[in-house]
This record gives structure tokens, C-alpha cells and sequence, in this order.
């Protein structure tokens, strides 16, 4: 699972208030949702919060950032959530339920070494969910 961001108080700094409340939110939430979970969340807590095109602007720059980490999960809608900083994790995604669960280890770095032996490629990053039926679900 993702850790929080080590200095969240010198990143707020840096932050638009849109932004901020953004991160703050996902901070409690600790889990994926989509701008508009974002913003109806926001929205419920505050009715001057930050408009949706706010929330998608705030979320685009806290992904450029490192702070938030945007994950499809084949339904079309993108979700987000917090990671630590130059970190990132893959999910294995129910297709019966939807639940999405972290994986806690980076699958792909053997590949990426071995990409890299052979094809003298520079991967500069990656995309893993992993789709199937949860325990629940089978």
C-alpha cells in the first residue's frame, strides 16, 4: 500500500487551494476514486468547495507532481489516489464487483532490467492492473 507523502506541510505550500483540498481529501479517503467522487466528496463537506473542473485541474498537477497516482481499471472512468513521491503500485482489479485490491510489490521491474539487457530500451515507467474474480466474487 502507498504511504503518505513524507513533508505533506512543505508540498501544501506549493499547492493551489484547490489543489490542497484535493490531496487532503484523498489523505482521508485512502483509497481510489474517480474527480467526481472527488468533487460530490468536497462538495458534501463544503458548498464553496472547488468546482469539477477545478478538481481535474488540482488532479492533473498532483499526477505531474508525484503525489497522485491515476489508475484505469478498464471501465473507462480513471481513478486516483495518494502515493508517496516517485513511487507507484499496481492493483489486481474484480471484474465481477470492481473492488480493486494493492499489490504490495512492483511486478514488472525483472522485465523491465531484462527489456533493457536485451533492447538497450530506457523504460521511463509502466502500467500494471491485473483483471480477474476476487475471493469474494468466485
Amino acid at each position: 500500500m502507498a504511504k503518505q507523502p513524507q513533508s505533506t506541510v512543505a508540498v501544501n505550500a506549493r499547492l493551489t487551494k484547490g489543489s490542497q483540498k484535493v490531496l487532503q481529501l484523498l489523505e482521508k479517503r485512502n483509497s481510489l476514486s474517480t474527480a467526481q467522487e472527488i468533487h460530490s466528496l468536497l462538495r458534501n463537506e463544503d458548498e464553496s468547495a472547488p468546482g469539477l473542473t477545478t478538481v481535474y485541474r488540482a488532479l492533473e498537477s498532483l499526477v505531474a507532481l508525484g503525489l497522485v497516482q491515476s489508475v484505469e481499471l478498464g471501465d473507462g472512468e480513471k481513478r486516483f489516489e495518494l502515493v508517496t513521491p516517485g513511487e507507484h503500485h499496481h492493483h489486481l482489479v474484480c471484474e465481477r464487483c470492481r473492488e480493486s485490491i494493492h499489490l504490495d510489490q512492483c511486478l514488472v521491474e525483472d522485465l523491465e532490467s531484462a527489456i533493457k539487457t536485451k533492447y538497450g530500451f530506457a523504460v521511463t515507467g509502466h502500467i500494471l492492473e491485473i483483471f480477474g474474480v476476487c475471493k469474494r466474487c468466485k
